[in-house]
């Protein structure tokens, strides 16, 4: 069984849980690093930063990646509200491949970054681990 360290459930976007109301109006400036098999997502305005601990994840996403204006804002946070939704269902279980859950709130607007590298991470991760999400 392979191990992923998921850094993001723990972490990452449960600071993002705190935010009381959804910021639509704040501008999505969020930057990306990625280096060493970490990839860390951050945005001062909409107060959050995000961290992908996978190895393989930022080889996998230099090579697969969509382009960003490949999908709409809608249609990640539709994805990323399911895919979350049962990751979540997952985590935990016995046998599971999933050990933390992700807090995604679906009344919190994160921005076009967050929900770009997440839809990415969840994909790469249902490849990896031949392991379907909706």
């Amino acid at each position: 069984m392979k191990t992923v360290n998921l850094f993001l459930g723990i972490m990452g976007l449960s600071f993002m849980s705190c935010v009381v109301q959804p910021k639509t109006d704040a501008v999505d400036k969020g930057t990306t690093k990625i280096e060493n098999g970490k990839v860390t997502l951050s945005n001062p305005d909409l107060e959050y930063e995000v961290i992908i601990m996978d190895n393989g994840f930022e080889r996998w996403f230099s090579t697969n990646r969509k382009p960003k204006d490949h999908y709409s804002i809608t249609f990640l946070e539709n994805k990323n509200r399911r895919w979350v939704q049962e990751w979540n269902a997952h985590a935990g279980r016995m046998n599971s491949v999933i050990e933390y859950t992700i807090d995604y709130n679906s009344q919190t607007h994160y921005g076009y970054e967050v929900n770009y590298m997440l839809y990415h991470y969840l994909f790469y991760f249902q490849q990896v681990n031949n392991l379907r999400l909706d």
